[in-house]
């Protein structure tokens, strides 16, 4: 009898303990959601706010025990910010000045998410997916405002840039895409798929040729990683189109006519078309042409936002410009790069076209040019990485859709942006190795020290 009462206690002890460990994984998936939401609102980052929001991640990490990392992505980015730090000492003599002051974040919030079970990944991926929605959701009510006002313009929402807005925003359709693969109740499913609608309304108002090109180049990606048929993507493509293009017609109706009243006639018609987006999408899947004829109507509309965006070529052909003043800089320091924010004063003094701008729009270029070649090749370690692990098509299009942005414009230097990508991204289990509690409390005070610190140079 007491064998029994024994096991019976430790069965106890036991689901105890499961409990308890559930409950810190869904805490640190609130609290790594409440980090991103911040971060939305940071632009390209905010020393005080990262730094507070880095010294509270630390703080939760330092009760934490050992945890299973795929260290093939983490000691890049761990060895990333290590010379980004050293090379923004080098330049300006300080541990503020540069961009390890907030992009040392980026590790902490990843070695956290190593932590999460697969029910409180989901949870934050869900919630991420949904905030998105929601700035999408704020972003048109911004444009719809300032069509009255008269000042409406390519929406920038709540990034501050409308190219960073059209980057989170193509993302958050692929993490609503990543969600909707799920098992979801009737309710849920119908506000997801508004979401989506609604998301994609919202990116055609950025005109961010960019998020655009990525944006597609993804949904492809998806498409094959997915092995689906060509019909399904049709109709994908089909649904994406006619969502875009109530976006465009919102768009000239506020920024190119004297009717701002039209605005809230074509909003009621995107709110309807999001209500009722699951009975549009088995429309298209049962008709044999509907689709057809969206996708080739969608082909001629894609001259409009030509129109609408007339420098888009200009602008393209500055930034291949960019990109080789970039490459002729990259043999000047491999080590340690010309310092961060140094290479718009070298491109200002050289005989090449001063582009007026902080960062060449290739990410891969400008991080090697300003904090050398070890630092750029961290980061495509990482990236190549990624690609070996295994994940569900949306996640698979969305880090495709990312890096292609990347390698033509800067989204990577707007806080968000990585987080975003750390918190929806897939769980691979069999690329993981076990990491002390030691070593993990180590990486946790080192991190904690820095923000700490750059607390204390802020305030001193």
């Amino acid at each position: 009898m007491s064998g029994k009462l024994k096991r019976k206690h430790g069965d106890l002890r036991s689901r105890e303990k499961e409990r308890q460990a559930s409950g810190e994984s869904r805490y640190i998936a609130v609290t790594l959601f409440l980090a991103f939401f911040i971060f939305t609102f940071i632009g390209a980052g905010n020393f005080i706010i990262v730094s507070l929001v880095g010294l509270f991640l630390c703080a939760i990490g330092l009760v934490q025990s050992s945890v299973r990392v795929d260290l093939w992505i983490l000691v890049p980015l761990i060895l990333y910010n290590g010379i980004s730090l050293l090379s923004g000492y080098r330049t300006y003599g300080n541990t503020l000045d540069g961009y390890a002051s907030t992009q040392s974040v980026f590790p902490v919030i990843y070695l956290l998410m190593s932590y999460l079970g697969s029910q409180e990944r989901r949870l934050l991926k869900s919630l991420c997916a949904v905030w998105v929605g929601v700035m999408a959701t704020i972003g048109i009510g911004q444009f719809v405002m300032a069509a009255f006002s008269g000042s409406a313009t390519r929406l920038s929402g709540l990034m501050g840039n409308p190219n960073a807005m059209g980057a989170m925003l193509a993302l958050g359709w692929f993490a609503l895409q990543s969600c909707l693969r799920e098992e979801n109740g009737p309710a849920l499913e119908r506000f997801l798929r508004g979401l989506e609608f609604i998301t994609l309304t919202a990116l055609a108002l950025t005109l961010s040729l960019g998020a655009f090109g990525a944006l597609g180049i993804g949904v492809l990606v998806m498409h094959f990683y997915g092995k689906e048929c060509f019909s399904s993507l049709l109709c994908r493509l089909a649904e994406m189109i006619f969502a875009g293009g109530c976006g465009i017609l919102l768009y000239i109706a506020g920024n190119a006519t004297n009717w701002p009243w039209l605005c809230l006639i074509l909003c009621g018609y995107i709110l309807i078309g999001a209500w009722y987006r699951g009975q549009f999408e088995r429309e298209l899947s049962d008709g044999k042409w509907a689709k057809l004829l969206i996708c080739l109507t969608g082909a001629l509309g894609a001259g409009v936002v030509a129109f609408l965006r007339p420098n888009a070529a200009a602008t393209f052909a500055e930034r291949l410009a960019m990109i080789r003043n970039g490459l002729g800089y990259l043999g000047v320091d491999p080590l340690l790069g010309v310092g961060p924010y140094q290479w718009r004063r070298l491109n200002l003094q050289d005989a090449d076209t001063y582009f007026n701008t902080w960062h060449i729009h290739n990410v891969f270029v400008h991080v090697g040019v300003e904090l050398g070649l070890i630092a750029m090749a961290m980061l495509a370690i990482a990236v190549v990485r990624h690609f070996r692990k295994r994940e569900d098509p949306a996640q698979r299009g969305a880090f495709s859709a990312a890096l292609v942005h990347n390698l033509m414009d800067t989204s990577f230097f707007y806080m968000a942006t990585v987080p975003f990508l750390i918190m929806t991204a897939g769980d691979d289990e069999g690329k993981k190795r076990r990491l002390s509690g030691a070593a993990v409390k180590c990486m946790f005070s080192v991190f904690a020290v820095l923000f700490a610190w750059n607390m204390v140079q802020i305030f001193w």
